[in-house]
Order: structure tokens, then sequence, then C-alpha cells
């Protein structure tokens, strides 16, 4: 039997290639995470990112004796033949002076929704990390949003062109945007940076994903929080265990972070689990972002904006909703 711990994107995709796998999780709610950004920002419903899914084993307590090829959970105890874990990433604060107290993240769809109740309340707000995540929360919240970056661009992972385009959008929607700055501190109603204090009454961090706390609770070899993976997926600790999604990673190459990536992981996961012994080659065809009506990002190495890219969003969109069908 096989066994799948963890019903994101990639538990349910892995599932999708063997339905007579059993699914254990401590949810019954499959929550599309890329559009958790649009649902903060009030531009959709929480029916449109969160759906119910009928999970085999519902339980708030797992644990994994790899010995004995046993996971323990609050009541009961189930015998498996191959595991595959696809357990997703946590985000981390910052270690900076007060951003546990101050400030928000943007992980969850329970995240979401306090920054959702408190947008309209907020004269100011800061976005602290100029990534994909920080980029879109800074074109969609309507009011009065500072975005600061570290680095000399947003977007250090897209194109130039798609860096350069969502400056241009932002600015143009009357976003202060800050490069090369860097957030040493969070006030009640502040941000210190090394150019200076910025008002703020709502202060999010968009950034710091690391791995799943339960590769490190289950005492797997990793790199931040990441489970360290050969190949073909299986744990360097365990043959017979699978890291599928946010929550794997090699060893001399670091498996891109996305929605996209951790489907098709959860495919070759469980391919190979099967016996198949598939090398798994990660790659990430397209990353498409939305500023109000504005769609554009990047496919592949090429930009792509408009219509094109519009539609790219809307597929991936369906193609995620199917999942937990």
């Amino acid at each position: 039997m096989i066994a799948i711990i963890g019903a994101g994107f990639a538990g349910l995709s892995a599932l999708k290639e063997n339905h007579n796998a059993v699914l254990i999780d401590r949810k019954d709610q499959f929550v599309m995470i890329p559009w958790i950004i649009d649902y903060a920002c009030g531009s959709i419903d929480q029916s449109y990112v969160a759906t119910k899914y009928l999970i085999h084993v519902k339980t708030s307590e797992i644990k994994v004796n790899f010995k004995d090829k046993e996971i323990i959970t609050k009541d009961s105890k189930i015998k498996y033949d191959k595991l595959i874990l696809s357990v997703g990433h946590h985000q981390n604060l910052p270690r900076l002076k007060g951003a546990k107290e101050y400030a928000k993240k943007i992980e969850t769809l329970d995240d979401a929704r306090v920054i959702r109740d408190m947008i309209p309340t907020s004269k100011s707000i800061v976005i602290v990390g100029g990534g994909a995540t920080g980029v879109e929360l800074a074109g969609n919240i309507k009011g009065n949003v500072t975005i600061i970056q570290r680095r000399g661009r947003l977007l250090p992972t897209m194109t130039t062109a798609s860096s350069e385009k969502a400056k241009s959008l932002l600015e143009e929607r009357g976003v202060n945007v800050m490069l090369k700055t860097e957030a040493t501190e969070v006030k009640r109603d502040s941000v210190v940076t090394d150019k200076g204090e910025i008002k703020s009454d709502l202060t999010i961090f968009a950034g710091g994903l690391k791995g799943s706390y339960t590769v490190d609770e289950l005492g797997l070899k990793n790199v931040n929080h990441r489970m360290i993976v050969e190949k073909d997926l299986s744990s360097v600790d365990y043959k017979d265990v699978y890291g599928a999604g946010d929550c794997a990673t090699f060893q001399d190459q670091q498996i891109p972070m996305s929605a996209e990536v951790a489907m098709s992981s959860g495919r070759t996961a469980m391919r190979n689990a099967m016996g198949e012994g598939l090398s798994f080659r990660p790659s990430r065809l397209a990353t498409i972002l939305r500023i109000g009506e504005n769609y554009f990002g990047d496919f592949g190495d090429s930009y792509v904006e408009g219509d094109e890219a519009k539609l790219m969003k809307k597929m991936a969109y369906i193609h995620s909703r199917l999942l937990s069908i």
C-alpha cells in the first residue's frame, strides 16, 4: 500500500496517479495557495480558493515509524509499503525586532483572512519582500502602499522585462517602490529601514518560505526544512520514502517552490513509488502575475503579457481546481 501524507498540490497530484493510495492530512480543505493573495486583497471570495475534498484519514497528529513502515495518527496505525511526503512549506518571519509581534505573514487562508479584514482600516500598508507574492499584494491592495525590496529590482528570479513591468505598473498605481532597502525593525505603527522610518498600520512579510517543520520532526536530513531527495525523489534516508512539492529538494540543486513544480513532482513521486524509476527534472514553465487588470510574466525564458498571459493564469487555475475533483 502506498500512503501520501499531505494533500496540497503535490499530494493530490500523486493521488491522481493512483487512486488506491491512502491520503492523510490534518485538514479536509484544499487551499490553492497562489490565489490567496487575491482573496486577501478582496478581489475574490473564499469559495474561489478553497474547496472541500474527501480525505481518507483526517488527523491532527501524524508520526512515522520509518523502521516498521508505520504511520501513527491520533486514532490509528497505518502500515505502508511506500510513503510519499508532500507536507508543503512554512513561512518564517525574519528575525527582525518586532516582526513576530507586529508583522503579518501570508502563508495560509487564515493569514489571508486576517489581512483582508485589516486592509479597510489601514491608512498605510508596508509590504516587505519584492518577489511575486509581494508584487501582487502591492499591486492589488487599494490604499497607501509601500513595497520594500532588499535587492536592486523586483522579481529577481524572473526576466528583466517582468521586473520592469512590475515596477512600472506599481508606480502607476501610486505604490511607493523602495529598492535596495533593508527593513531593520517592525514597530506597532511603522517599519524602520536603513533609509528611514515608514509609517505602517499594517506590515506584511511576503517571503521567507522554508520547507515544512514536519520534515524536522520526522528526523529527516534536510536543507532549510526541505527533505533531501535523490533524483528519483526518494529520500536519502529511506529508499521507500519519497518527497514531493515544497518540502523536498536535491542536495546539489534547489527544486523551485511553486504549484506547477509541486504537481509534476507529485506525479513523478507516485510513479516511482509504483516502480517506474524516473528521474525528476524540475522546470517551471510559466509564472504569471496580475496587477489590476494587467497580466504579465514569464513563459519559460520569454516575457509574456496581455491576453496570452491572462489565458495562462486562467488555465493554471482550472488545472489546480481539478485536483480536488
